[in-house]
């Protein structure tokens, strides 16, 4: 790749750098190597590239020098420069090279250099959730997506704030200061509205409608079997109403009161709900046989509805009172019991009546029909006989949901005793009250000021918000200064003749497009302990620090070294590393889990990617096998597994119906407990096998994959740039890319050989193909494949690698990198610190990174050692 030749020449100096009289002169064996590969193609009359190496040195306090001699260090490591059909240096020219650029590079590349960097919108979403307790709030659909550079979507680079963005954060803030201090409604003039009996909810048989008024029969639970409700008319507003019930007995069995009970449903209608979790309005004792008044004051909220039922109804539908009530009925009346045999047992007493025949009227009307017959055999009405015992046992049972319960309330408001109700009215609001809503608002107002405004001026409120706000709001303490710009906004806007709400309103929204909150550090200096607390926070839970990293950032602790336990000469981190465990994911549905590996293996992607119709790949599947991502790397980080696990472990997370099939586990699934077939848990299999660890997942074959067929190329990138760490350059633009689709008795393998004959393409190929045709076996869902689809020839996954071992399939790979597995720790842990730090890592910081790898290897290569490692480095800690 001619236009490449940029990334591997040591001397490249472009337009715009200082003269080499300004610079450090180049060694001569290492101007000797130069001279030899590439000065032929690169000096000031070929100018190949663009590129004049007519220079004898290197000006190392530019960034953009350093920048370049990073990116020839890299490309040279890697050998795929100079082109292949040219002459190549040695080993030993090589390793000069490398030695002083290495050198060079460490020496004159500080750590550092984050740019200003905003909230990610999944941060910004979580700060707002975190600060103002606002489980339901997302951002809205249309809101700027996030720029994703080196994969990830936090970087500093990538986080520009748009005019888009700008108004959408104002939107935003907006729609948080509503949740605060809604706008307030003027109380609407009191009114009345009426209730008649046809207008009542009539739920199973728990009411019905009898000579114009509404009947109830029943107590007990749930509401939908006993009560009523005013359905039709919900309360529009908060406030104190005057409620007028008419009601009255009909024919009571004694002189005792019946008690209606009125409630307020303080939700949407569900008739499971039990009567106890309502809130009680009032009692009224009903003793006239006429319709009697009450009248009462109650306090309603908006959106409520009232329930009214009978408390002390003598049908109770509860089994045991249930069946003593029938037990004493049929007792006193055998005719009765005989009737309610014949409706039951209709067939003889072996097998009972069921469904909608004994239920409700139904049953009733079955019942009064025997009562009326003049033959209705009376023989087995006695109190031991068979039929006896099984009905009491039935009225015994779950009487709350047996239909011979309702049919027997029929009874009751055919025959009473019940109680009527005439009519409701409901006048107001007279006064307004809070209601769930308000107070609502008032606890989320305490949650951000830390305190309830009682007999405090609006002034001094404000004040004492701020200052317990604001340093929570901006994860550092603020000055008095900028304490008083943000009272002054207050003062001046109360100073316009608008309300105390409308004030806080409008602080609320500057606080929060302030760039102190949307931004992680705008301060000047150097990075300091709440720089460092914040960095943490998002980092492990993508989301603001809590109160103790605060304390400890405003106690200087999180920076402190103290002598190591094991070796006293030896200073380390230990508070810092103590709180990167504590706020280390322990869920597979933890933000950082679910954002970290979604960017770094592409399984984000998996959600525009729909799987062929032949490979009966549903929704649910494709979420499931995204699932056993994230499972699988919670369980390494978790338990401190060691790295070779991410590449060959001896354990998965699935279920066993996927596992069986897409995974080609045999084994009898269940089919009397199927459910348990889908869960998701976690299998042992067997070390050495092809599936299991990253590169036999589901969801990475997916998001390497079309859902239709295969892309060796893409998958050969993948492995590069996400396992081994090594990713090729771009594609040049003139070289049109090969289809992934196969023709005829064409494999992939022939397509991708046009590749390497190809000089331009060879080089980067001969790296790529090996890797993207071992993985061929693997289907576009993960599911094993011998033969190629098209063509039905049988897959040939051997390969060889840059470094010329020879490998047959995916078990020899894998093998391969974990006897190299220092190159995948080192891919993940820049990942990761790259997610960090929101940062394109330097020389000097992937030095850094490398020697915490070789030291977490010595000591058992846990994934969670190596991270809390990680979070000790000056990589970490610097701005």
């Amino acid at each position: 790749m001619r236009r490449d030749l940029i990334l591997i020449i040591i001397g490249l100096i472009s337009a715009g750098w200082l003269q080499a009289a300004q610079g450090q002169q180049i060694p001569g064996p290492v101007n000797e190597v130069l001279s030899k590969y590439c000065v032929d193609c690169h000096d000031a009359d070929v100018h190949e590239g663009d590129v004049d190496l007519g220079i004898t040195s290197v000006d190392w306090t530019q960034k953009q020098q350093r920048h370049f001699m990073e990116r020839v260090l890299e490309v040279s490591e890697q050998k795929t420069m100079p082109p292949a059909e040219e002459d190549h240096p040695t080993a030993q020219e090589r390793q000069i090279v490398k030695d002083w650029l290495s050198g060079k590079l460490l020496q004159h590349t500080p750590i550092g250099g984050t740019l200003p960097r905003r909230l990610s919108n999944a941060e910004y979403q979580n700060t707002i959730l975190s600060l103002f307790n606002l489980p339901e709030f997302e951002l809205p659909l249309g809101f700027p997506q996030d720029s994703t550079l080196e994969g990830f979507d936090n970087l500093g680079q990538g986080l520009v704030v748009s005019p888009a963005l700008m108004q959408a954060y104002s939107d935003s803030a907006l729609q948080v200061a509503d949740e605060l201090y809604p706008p307030k409604e003027a109380l609407p003039e009191s009114t009345v509205r009426i209730v008649g009996p046809e207008d009542m909810t009539l739920s199973y048989s728990a009411a019905a409608l009898h000579d114009g008024a509404l009947r109830l029969a029943s107590s007990g639970s749930p509401l939908g079997k006993t009560c009523t409700w005013t359905g039709g008319m919900k309360i529009q507003h908060s406030g104190t109403y005057l409620i007028t019930i008419d009601s009255s007995t009909f024919n009571p069995k004694s002189k005792e009161p019946m008690v209606l009970e009125v409630r307020a449903m303080d939700r949407a209608v569900d008739g499971r709900l039990l009567q106890d979790t309502l809130r009680v309005l009032k009692e009224i004792e009903v003793t006239s046989e006429s319709p009697q008044s009450i009248t009462f004051e109650a306090d309603l909220y908006k959106g409520q509805i009232l329930v009214l039922g009978w408390l002390n109804a003598e049908l109770k539908l509860n089994g045991k009172l249930l069946s003593l009530l029938m037990r004493n009925s049929f007792e006193r009346d055998k005719r009765f019991l005989a009737a309610w045999q014949a409706a039951a047992f209709p067939n003889g007493f072996d097998k009972a009546s069921r469904g909608s025949g004994m239920r409700g009227q139904n049953g009733w009307e079955l019942v009064k029909r025997h009562l009326n017959d003049p033959n209705l055999d009376l023989s087995t009405a006695q109190m031991d006989s068979k039929g006896t015992q099984k009905l009491l046992k039935i009225f015994g049972g779950h009487a709350d949901t047996s239909p011979y319960a309702e049919a027997l309330a029929h009874y009751y408001f055919e025959k009473g005793p019940s109680l009527e109700i005439h009519k409701i009215k409901v006048k107001g609001p007279l006064k307004p009250v809070p209601g769930p809503d308000e107070k609502r608002q008032i606890q989320l107002q305490v949650n951000v000021a830390g305190f309830e405004k009682s007999h405090l001026s609006n002034l001094a409120y404000a004040e004492k918000m701020l200052a317990n706000f604001l340093p929570r709001a901006f994860r550092r303490p603020v000055d008095q200064h900028t304490l008083d710009s943000f009272l002054q906004i207050a003062r001046e806007y109360w100073a316009t003749g608008h309300s105390f709400d409308e004030g806080m309103h409008l602080l609320i929204r500057n606080i929060l497009i302030s760039p102190r909150f949307l931004y992680r550090a705008v301060h000047p200096g150097p990075f300091d302990d709440y720089d460092l607390a914040t960095r943490l926070s998002y980092f492990l839970t993508q989301g603001p620090p809590d109160e103790t990293l605060i304390d400890l950032a405003r106690r200087g602790r999180l920076s402190a070294v103290h002598p190591s336990k094991a070796d006293p000469s030896k200073m380390e981190y230990w508070v810092l590393r103590r709180e990167a465990k504590r706020l280390m994911p322990t869920s597979h549905s933890a933000p950082m889990v679910q954002s970290f590996t979604s960017q770094w293996l592409d399984t984000n992607l998996l959600a525009g990617i729909m799987p062929s119709a032949e490979f009966n790949f549903t929704p649910e599947e494709i979420s499931l096998a995204k699932s056993e991502v994230e499972r699988f790397f919670t369980e390494i980080l978790n338990k401190n597994l060691p790295m070779t696990d991410f590449i060959d472990p001896d354990f998965m997370f699935t279920s066993k119906a996927f596992a069986n099939k897409n995974y080609n586990r045999g084994g009898k699934l269940p089919t009397r407990f199927w459910r348990e077939a889908l869960k998701v848990e976690r299998l042992s299999i067997e070390r050495g096998s092809r599936y299991g660890g990253l590169l036999g997942q589901s969801a990475i074959m997916m998001a390497t994959a079309n859902g239709v067929d295969t892309q060796p190329v893409i998958r050969g990138v993948w492995v590069l740039e996400n396992i081994l760490g090594t990713p090729p350059p771009e594609a040049p633009k003139d070289v049109p890319a090969l289809t992934p689709e196969t023709r005829s008795a064409t494999t992939p393998r022939d397509l991708l050989a046009r590749h390497t004959a190809d000089a331009a393409c060879a080089t980067c190929h001969r790296r790529i193909d090996p890797i993207g045709l071992m993985l061929e076996n693997f289907g576009p869902v993960g599911n094993w494949r011998e033969t190629w689809p098209e063509s039905g020839k049988a897959i040939d996954p051997s390969s060889v690698l840059p470094d010329g071992t020879q490998i047959d399939d995916v078990i020899d790979f894998k093998s391969w990198v974990v006897d190299h597995i220092d190159l995948f720790s080192n891919c993940l842990a820049q990942k990761l610190m790259t997610y960090a730090t929101g940062r394109v890592l330097n020389h000097s910081e992937k030095h850094e990174i490398e020697s915490i790898v070789k030291a977490n290897h010595s000591k058992g290569n846990g994934f969670k050692d190596l991270v809390v490692d990680l979070i000790a480095t000056k990589t970490f800690q610097t701005k």
